[in-house]
C-alpha cells in the first residue's frame, strides 16, 4: 500500500513538473512564466520528494528537509525576479518618457512599453561600454601614480 501511495505521489509531482515546464515555454510574459515555475518548484518537487520518501523511508528525513528548504527559498527567489522585472520596466518607462519629452509634438516615440534593451540603441550601449572602459583606464593610471 505504501508503494502505491509513493508511485501516486511521484506521478502527481511528475504531472505538475510537466505542466509547469510547458507553462514556462508557452506563457507570454515573464510574470506568468514565473507563476508557472513556482508551481514546478512547490507542487512538482513536493510530489516527487514525497513519493521518494514513501518509497525510500531511510532517506525520508533528508528529502523532507530538502522540501522545507525549497519551501523557504522559492518565494524569496520568485520575489527577487519579479522585483527585478518591475524595476526594469520602470527604467524603460522613464527612458520612454524622457524621449517623448525631448521629441517634437509631431513625432511619435516608438519606445513606450519597450524593455530597456530595446530602448537603448546599440550605439548608445557601445557609448556606455566605452565610457566604462575609459573610467577603468583612468582609475588604473591614477592608482599607478600613487
Amino acid at each position: 500500500m505504501l508503494e502505491l501511495l509513493g508511485v501516486a505521489a511521484l506521478l502527481f509531482g511528475l504531472f505538475f513538473s510537466a505542466v509547469g515546464v510547458i507553462g514556462v515555454i508557452r506563457l507570454p510574459d515573464v510574470l506568468t512564466r514565473l507563476h508557472a515555475s513556482g508551481k514546478v518548484a512547490i507542487l512538482g518537487l513536493f510530489g516527487l520528494l514525497l513519493g521518494a520518501a514513501l518509497l525510500m523511508p531511510s532517506s525520508a528525513l533528508r528529502l523532507l528537509t530538502l522540501g522545507l528548504f525549497v519551501l523557504l527559498t522559492s518565494p524569496v527567489a520568485t520575489h527577487a525576479i519579479a522585483a527585478s522585472v518591475h524595476r526594469r520596466q520602470e527604467i524603460a518607462d522613464e527612458i520612454a518618457h524622457e524621449l517623448a519629452k525631448d521629441s517634437t509634438p509631431t513625432e511619435e516615440t516608438p519606445f513606450a512599453g519597450a524593455n530597456v534593451t530595446a530602448v537603448l540603441t546599440r550605439s548608445r550601449i557601445q557609448d556606455i561600454i566605452e565610457a566604462q572602459e575609459r573610467a577603468l583606464q583612468q582609475r588604473s593610471r591614477d592608482g599607478g601614480a600613487k
